[in-house]
């Protein structure tokens, strides 16, 4: 038999998932339990009564928000008119189910409380970052210009062929196929070395013909298509002998072909304010929290204090001295998130930078740091440093192990 296991006071603070939002068929237990309403949006419905359980009314609207509540997969399930009613069914069963609940003190159990607790607070944090806070809340087009202009080697227009091919068993019918078509003429056109010699089904259809494609980019039909592309987009236009890739072996002729450029910005625009949106929704979350911790002082007691313990200084010395770049990276992040007034918060998102370069050569990422340094350390000594790296695209080699080393040991 279940028994309560809940104090009133923190009862008070329950309010079932499904009610949410303010609305005045508000009901409430005798020990401050909230649990109407049970569909709906909270909001003023004046639509058609379609259903009632005990003084629980379901409305038309209420039936067609449910229906928008589905999983995409199960609304096929509910279409029509037949379908409608088998959902206001189960919407009158889970009612019955909801009361019965309410009637035997369910949302009493230690269990079922902790659940409706966590399923409020993470169903509110998620609508905190994703309506209240990003919500139509876009970078400018000075930010996206300006991000564009800062990482112009990161949005380049990379190269395609357009081509096609014979693709064969061996290497001797690739290679007769191969000379048939460069001695020419009426009978060794293409189209017609082709239809002798291509085992591909789907190709020779289309007379090899295999269209646009890009360096790793998929060309439907070809086996190991990767591995193909990534060899064919090395070619200039031409025929080209035979080479093969996994079992096959290809006869390619390159038709047309687009060199990489630089991007210009009009054609990178929708490409960097995708890439920029995580920094971007990031920058907004923790302005929001920094604000909110000036609004409602936090603390952090006992082995949860600050830095584990460690001061900044502390920290930032362990990081340098240590081998392994993740650990020294987990070190350099402590301080920035636990110590970002301090005076090595700026020396942290430099290095994690710096190691990100040295240790995987990702560019996007040390990008994404140098310009999170820029933005909450406007004043720091490094915006020298960044400003090189950028002029050289972030190229780790443009600063010598000795450099690296001579930076490290400045700060």
């Amino acid at each position: 038999m279940l028994s309560p296991r809940r104090s009133l006071p923190l009862l008070a603070v329950l309010t079932l998932v499904l009610c949410l939002a303010a609305c005045s068929s508000k009901e409430t237990t005798a020990d401050g339990f909230q649990w109407k309403p049970l569909f709906g949006n909270g909001l003023h419905d004046s639509s058609d009564v379609v259903a009632t359980v005990g003084d629980i009314q379901i409305t038309k609207q209420d039936l067609d928000l449910r229906f928008d509540e589905l999983p995409q997969r199960l609304k096929n399930d509910y279409q029509g008119e037949e379908g409608r009613r088998l959902l206001l069914k189960e919407m009158v069963d889970q009612a019955l189910m909801v009361m019965g609940a309410v009637e035997t003190g369910l949302y009493n159990d230690e269990d079922v409380a902790r659940s409706l607790i966590s399923q409020r607070r993470s169903l509110l944090d998620s609508a905190m970052r994703n309506y209240g806070l990003l919500r139509d809340n876009e970078p400018t087009e000075e930010d996206i210009k300006a991000f564009f202009d800062q990482n112009r080697d990161l949005f380049r227009q990379q190269p395609t062929s357009r081509a096609r091919h014979v693709e064969c068993l061996t290497r001797d019918e690739a290679e007769k196929a191969y000379e048939r078509l460069v001695k020419g003429g009426f009978e060794n056109t293409f189209p017609k070395v082709v239809k002798d010699f291509s085992k591909n089904f789907h190709t020779a259809k289309e007379s090899g013909e295999l269209g646009w494609f890009n360096e790793g980019g998929f060309v439907p039909g070809i086996e190991n298509t990767k591995e193909f592309t990534t060899e064919a987009i090395k070619l200039e236009p031409g025929l080209h002998p035979p080479f093969r890739i996994g079992s096959r072996w290809h006869v390619v002729e390159i038709q047309n072909k687009e060199y990489g450029r630089p991007m210009t910005y009009k054609e990178a625009h929708d490409i960097v304010l995708k890439a920029m949106m995580p920094a971007h929704q990031e920058k907004v979350i923790k302005d929001y929290l920094r604000q909110a911790r000036q609004e409602h002082p936090v603390a952090f007691l006992g082995e949860y204090a600050p830095g584990k313990g460690l001061t900044a200084e502390q920290i930032f010395v362990r990081g340098m001295g240590l081998a392994d770049p993740q650990k020294k990276l987990d070190m350099f992040n402590l301080i920035i998130s636990d110590y970002p007034e301090s005076d090595r918060a700026d020396d942290a998102l430099f290095m994690s930078g710096l190691v990100t370069l040295d240790t995987w050569n990702d560019r996007r990422a040390a990008s994404i740091i140098f310009q999170q340094l820029r933005e909450e350390y406007p004043d720091s000594d490094y915006m020298d440093n960044i400003e090189f790296l950028e002029k050289n695209g972030y190229d780790p080699d443009a600063l010598t192990p000795s450099s690296i080393e001579e930076l490290r040991k400045n700060q």
